[in-house]
């Protein structure tokens, strides 16, 4: 299961110090089953009386509930309010809170070990891991992509095929097609190789388009949510190891 990182922990103790009051934590600690576990009083009495240590109390509070069990995050989200409030107050972390609620995140295809990586490639696929696990898919498709059109460079640049600095992702493939298609032997099924090579193509404008109008590489309001992104960042680290295999063996 995906867990909310400290930061993220952080950001939703800050939250629920100002919405949550006294009743509310206390069936927090019941559903959790904590009620033994922690100084819930001394939080109670914080809430009640808006102390100093009430900040403090809260991150501790929230620390042990998802520190007992990260599913206990299920028992925050569906206190009455919370769910409408956060995603006023912090849209964000709504939206990753609400895909691991709902289960929308499924496992990643494993981030590429490729023969054919620049120092650059592969800074860009270890960011992508690390922002999926902290923050989600869809903060990470944007180095996703950067890995995918380094990675493609990189090939051409090993095999001496010229290429613009300005190509995009989908000019570089055909001319990796190109070079597979003069290397590899014909072992019977190279044409429906190369078909699907052309059609990867096909799918990768519409994951350029996806990368310039719906993630953080651009200022714009309408990212992609978790499932895009996720299956956007399989399709193109899939197509990374499919031609960095045959590559390999040319």
């Amino acid at each position: 299961m995906t867990e909310l990182n400290e930061a993220q922990k952080l950001e939703l103790a800050k939250y629920l110090m100002n919405f949550l009051n006294a009743g509310d934590w206390q069936e927090l600690a019941i559903l959790t089953k904590l009620e033994t576990s922690y100084n819930w009083q001394s939080l109670y009495k914080d809430v009640k009386w808006a102390n100093d240590s009430l900040k403090k109390n809260c991150i501790d509070a929230v620390r042990v509930i998802l520190g007992k069990d990260p599913a206990n995050l299920q028992f925050i989200w569906n206190i009455n309010g919370v769910q409408n409030s956060l995603k006023r107050k912090n849209l964000e972390l709504y939206k990753f809170i609400e895909s691991i609620i709902n289960k929308q995140e499924f496992k990643t295809v494993e981030s590429p070990n490729l023969a054919n990586a620049s120092k650059n490639v592969f800074e860009a696929l270890v960011e992508a891991e690390l922002l999926i696990g902290q923050m989600g898919a869809t903060s990470a498709y944007d180095r996703t992509h950067t890995a995918l059109h380094g990675f493609l460079q990189t090939v051409c640049d090993k095999n001496q095929i010229a290429y613009g600095q300005l190509d995009s992702i989908t000019a570089l493939l055909p001319k990796v097609n190109l070079l597979i298609k003069s290397k590899v032997v014909d072992d019977g099924r190279n044409d429906k190789v190369f078909e699907m090579l052309r059609s990867a193509n096909a799918i990768l404008e519409k994951i350029n388009y996806l990368r310039n109008n719906h993630s953080m590489s651009h200022p714009t309001e309408e990212l992609l949510n978790e499932d895009d992104a996720h299956f956007a960042i399989n399709l193109t680290r899939s197509i990374m190891s499919y031609i960095d295999n045959i590559i390999e063996k040319i």
